[in-house]
């Protein structure tokens, strides 16, 4: 999982190139939870993705960027540089009867972005330690957390995992009307205008979508209400399995709701870089952008990741190739493209 470090290292220092007078470029870092390869429009899906589409033109796209397949050992990875299973995540994740998380002894990416100056915030899911105070987003070098420290906290309100509401900012429980996706964007907004104009910020915005149990807004629930479920087999047992149970049993497809749950992902990412636009920092800010593991290409998952085999939880690249990694200046004309094969 080093390489997770090393492909971060390489894409800040691509982007980097022409900063100059504008200093040290702010930093933006957007994980998703179990998105699908074959689910964004540059790589031919059915599901619209202006906003993605958009970072992988303006960017760069490295297609051999590899994550564990499941959610807590990849956030893991990502926030030490280290393997997880070092960090002893390497099997499973962190569910809300555990106790375990990283260990407070391990050093954070944020800690290190702090100590250069920056302002540094999380917007979203964290997923890496709740029963002490010591495993928490403010006390691992973010200065301000807005968001969820558990997986599978619905989108809509609530917002709670096993009759446990979780939605807080910076350890005081919050309540939020709307939906989930939206309300981090609005979040992510306003921090950046109202950020501090004398320093650069490091912002995490790890989103809970397009995770099940899955749910969009009404009109995006019947934008894909027609869509058809045209998935090739994932070529993994358990996964085709499941889709032919559902289909004997007559279960509806979970591919239409999981598309209104990538466009409203989608749209939340436009209001940001859009938000950078209006702001004028667009040309001096790096948005990288990746999901934790391949998509959930089981029954009542939805995801697509051929021509990839298996998905989620699986060792097969469907699994743990993710998928891409965008890096590169939100909107400048001067990055480029690259391609590993």
């Amino acid at each position: 999982m080093r390489l997770i470090q090393l492909v971060l290292g390489l894409a800040l220092a691509i982007a980097w190139q022409g900063a100059g007078a504008a200093g040290r470029p702010n930093i933006i870092i957007m994980l998703v939870d179990d998105l699908g390869w074959s689910d964004v429009g540059f790589h031919g899906g059915d599901i619209d993705t202006p906003s993605l589409d958009r970072l992988a033109a303006e960017g760069v796209e490295l297609t051999r960027f590899y994550t564990t397949p499941i959610c807590s050992p990849t956030r893991a990875a990502l926030m030490t540089g280290r393997d997880p299973m070092r960090l002893g995540v390497a099997y499973g994740v962190i569910m809300p009867w555990m106790n375990i998380g990283i260990h407070p002894a391990e050093h954070f990416m944020p800690q290190s972005f702090r100590a250069a100056g920056y302002q540094t915030a999380m917007v979203g899911k964290w997923h890496l330690g709740h029963a002490l105070q010591a495993y928490h987003p403010n006390e691992r070098g973010f200065e301000h957390f807005f968001g969820h420290l558990h997986a599978e906290v619905g989108y809509f309100p609530p917002f709670s995992n096993q009759g446990g509401r979780d939605f807080q900012r910076n350890g005081q429980s919050i309540e939020r009307d709307g939906y989930e996706t939206f309300i981090l964007a609005d979040e992510v907004t306003r921090f950046i205008r109202a950020r501090d104009r004398e320093r650069p910020f490091f912002l995490y915005m790890p989103f809970i979508a397009p995770h099940t149990p899955l749910d969009a807004p009404r009109d995006l629930q019947q934008k894909y209400a027609d869509l058809e479920d045209r998935r090739q087999p994932a070529r993994s047992k358990n996964t085709d399995q499941s889709r032919q149970i559902a289909r004997l049993l007559r279960q509806p497809s979970a591919r239409p709701m999981y598309a209104a749950v990538v466009d409203a992902m989608d749209q939340a990412i436009g209001r940001v870089l859009d938000t950078l636009d209006e702001e004028g920092i667009a040309d001096d800010t790096i948005v990288l952008f990746f999901s934790d593991n391949g998509g959930a290409a089981y029954a009542t998952g939805g995801a697509d990741n051929v021509p990839l085999r298996g998905g989620k939880g699986e060792t097969w690249e469907g699994g743990s190739v993710w998928s891409r990694c965008c890096a590169g200046r939100a909107a400048s004309p001067r990055a480029r493209r690259w391609n590993r094969s």
